[in-house]
């Protein structure tokens, strides 16, 4: 009988433990989500001033709070732009525009993956493939997601580990 309720207090605090090892890939996920804000904000603002395009301030902040959504990003905004813009005939700005797009998103997919890892605390690498098996079973919301569930995966299998190792 004693055995029984040991077992069942430690799957008690087992479950404790996953759940604030979730709670806190939650705060981390929210966390990095802003601080990539905050940097694509940075990035768009100074590349959209670069090449001279209008309201290059406001236009960062709008592309910053956009590039939440998942697949979509900065792309529904600068690739109608850029688009427009070349067939306003301004093609200097659509070219200008459309380096701003590649080289914000190239520098956004390679930081993004870091900086969720370190927030939600999973390595990098894990946070990309969790995303990309997330994107590819669930779709777009796969993104959210997926690294969400490589934290309970993590916790709960660090959990599984910690208790066999009492048992030993």
């Amino acid at each position: 009988m004693e055995e029984e309720w040991c077992f069942e207090l430690k799957n008690k605090d087992s479950l404790r433990i996953i759940i604030n090892d979730i709670k806190h890939g939650l705060r981390g996920y929210l966390k990095a989500q802003i601080i990539l804000m905050i940097l694509t904000f940075i990035i768009f603002s100074i590349g959209l001033v670069i090449v001279d395009a209008p309201f290059p301030l406001l236009m960062g902040t709008i592309i910053a709070l956009v590039d939440i959504l998942p697949v979509l990003g900065s792309g529904i905004i600068l690739i109608p732009w850029t688009v427009i813009s070349l067939l306003s005939g301004n093609s200097d700005l659509a070219l200008g525009l459309a380096m701003v797009y590649i080289i914000g998103s190239l520098i956004r997919q390679l930081l993004e993956p870091k900086i969720t890892g370190d927030k939600m605390g999973i390595k990098p690498i894990y946070t990309f493939l969790a995303s990309l098996l997330g994107t590819i079973i669930l779709g777009p919301i796969g993104v959210i997601l997926g690294p969400i569930f490589a934290v309970i995966i993590k916790s709960i299998s660090t959990n599984l580990k910690k208790g066999n190792d009492r048992d030993l």
